[in-house]
């Protein structure tokens, strides 16, 4: 015999778990993509986060290259201007100044040496001034400081000794000197570059 169930058992038990089967399938086919939506939405969000920072940083570094390009253009505006003299105007006072730090008291100068380059990229001319000198320490020490404290923009580019030391604890020494002159625009010379 057959036992008969009563209609809630028939009919009721499983409605609701067709009901109940039908929720998870809705809770899963709504919940889980706004779920792994807002996931990846915090994932993507983090990563712009990241992206705002390095772009941040990168435009502060392209600020304080911009302001170093300029304080180096000031700086070389400055150099053109106060240092950097013409050929017309400077040339020959710059070598006789250096004629007449050359004939400071005990310094026997020997026949000096001249040669111009281009500086590339620039309107300059480097002017190299190669001096041979004999005296003390002393004397090529107090040479070197009136090079320094001279009104005329010289460099020391190098000293060297020759042939050690001559009678009387003299020395010989070669030094090396420069000077920097702006070249006159528009005239030129058979290489191309401005003289």
């Amino acid at each position: 015999m057959s036992v008969v169930r009563p209609l809630w058992q028939r009919w009721l038990v499983p409605a609701a778990a067709a009901l109940a089967a039908l929720n998870l399938v809705e809770f899963a086919a709504w919940t889980l993509p706004r779920e792994h939506s807002q996931r990846h939405a915090a994932v993507r969000a983090e990563g712009l986060r990241a992206a705002v920072r390095r772009q941040r940083s990168e435009a502060a570094a392209l600020r304080e290259r911009a302001a170093a390009i300029s304080a180096n253009a000031g700086d070389l505006e400055r150099f053109y201007t106060r240092y950097a003299g013409t050929e017309k105007a400077d040339l020959v006072p710059t070598l006789e100044t250096v004629e007449d730090l050359a004939r400071l008291p005990g310094l026997r100068p020997g026949p000096r040496g001249y040669s111009r380059q281009p500086v590339a990229g620039t309107p300059l001319e480097r002017l190299a001034i190669t001096l041979p000198l004999e005296g003390s320490y002393e004397q090529l020490v107090s040479f070197l400081g009136e090079v320094e404290r001279s009104p005329r923009f010289l460099t020391v580019d190098g000293v060297s000794m020759q042939g050690g030391r001559v009678g009387g604890g003299n020395a010989q020494l070669r030094v090396e000197l420069s000077t920097y002159l702006k070249l006159d625009e528009g005239v030129r010379t058979r290489s191309g570059r401005a003289r």
